[in-house]
């Protein structure tokens, strides 16, 4: 598992992550909401339903996803805009 970037926005740190499996990629963002009082970070997995044939694919979607993301709700679920 690869991290492609990470990001502060809407106090969220927003990561992006390549994930192998079968000589397939896929892609996940992941949203955790910073906490001050020390208490453990809330977790939120938004997998993409695309699957890359090669790594390079994938990595390419991944920045393309991360410079979209433009906020995150307070669920978690980063709000992307369209490139």
């Amino acid at each position: 598992m690869e991290r492609i970037a990470d990001i502060s926005i809407d106090g969220y740190r927003v990561q992006c992550q390549i994930l192998a499996h079968d000589g397939d990629y896929r892609v996940r963002v992941t949203t955790r909401r910073k906490q001050t009082n020390g208490s453990p970070e809330d977790v939120v997995h938004v997998p993409s339903p695309l699957i890359f044939e090669s790594e390079e694919e994938a990595e390419r979607h991944a920045r393309n996803l991360m410079l979209s993301v433009r906020s995150v709700r307070a669920s978690g679920k980063p709000v992307y805009t369209i490139l």
